[in-house]
């Protein structure tokens, strides 16, 4: 069984041939655990997501108990269209249970993420991490907490003075009015240097209101508790011989 969701019927014929377009497309994006490309369809330069297969239990349950990744990518970027590229479709495949499933979207043509400017010298990071701090307020004040906010997931276009800013791999999302803690703690998964986390904070801060030195101070226990949880996986995944 396939199931389909299409924003438009003109997308039909490229979700009915979607593993055609996917398998002859040579523009890849990402190559890990999914896999990225980028076709054109009509002149529209869009991006199809392949999610990886899931382990048996989990197609399983994706099956019966759980919405799966693409369709909470795609329900999730309808209701969120203003912060993140736009969503064309979903298919899933049931064989009988769920095996494949992609998403396909606009392409948004990032002049980076936001990797540049926390781990590289980028010269107007200060900037950026305050109109940064901004859009991630806009999303808060919108009940909307983005649960993998990481750099990967941050895209970047720079028009003239401003910065655009779009949220991607939105399969993990809460919508919600968060509290002060949640509000710093969302912030933990950037693994930003103290510095540069507290330039975030503190922009954030002045916009929500917050007392500035309180609110960098949990933040900075937030990301730094964060650090130590990884951390403390990795040595254990190094010590069982999967690291």
């Amino acid at each position: 069984m396939i199931k389909q969701k299409i924003i438009s019927k003109k997308y039909k014929p490229l979700v009915d041939d979607i593993e055609r377009y996917f398998f002859e497309s040579n523009v890849i994006l990402q190559n890990e655990r999914n896999m990225i490309k980028v076709i054109d369809f009509n002149n529209e330069s869009l991006v199809i997501k392949s999610y990886k297969r899931p382990i048996l239990i989990n197609s399983f349950i994706y099956t019966f108990f759980k919405k799966s990744k693409a369709f909470r990518a795609y329900e999730y970027g309808l209701k969120i269209s203003k912060f993140t590229p736009e969503v064309i479709a979903r298919i899933e495949y049931f064989y009988p249970f769920l095996t494949k499933s992609y998403l396909i979207c606009r392409e948004f043509k990032a002049d980076f993420n936001l990797q540049k400017p926390l781990f590289h010298n980028h010269p107007d990071k200060k900037e950026i991490f305050s109109q940064f701090a901004t859009f991630v307020y806009q999303l808060h004040q919108q009940n909307i907490v983005h649960r993998d906010l990481s750099p990967g997931n941050i895209l970047v276009v720079k028009n003239g003075e401003k910065y655009q800013f779009k949220i991607i791999d939105i399969n993990r999302m809460s919508f919600k009015n968060p509290s002060k803690e949640q509000r710093a703690e969302n912030f933990d998964k950037l693994w930003a240097h103290d510095e540069d986390l507290a330039l975030i904070l503190r922009a954030y801060a002045k916009l929500a209101q917050f007392d500035e030195d309180i609110f960098i101070q949990l933040g900075i226990k937030c990301n730094q508790k964060n650090k130590d949880k990884k951390t403390r996986k990795r040595k254990i995944k190094q010590a069982l011989g999967l690291w």
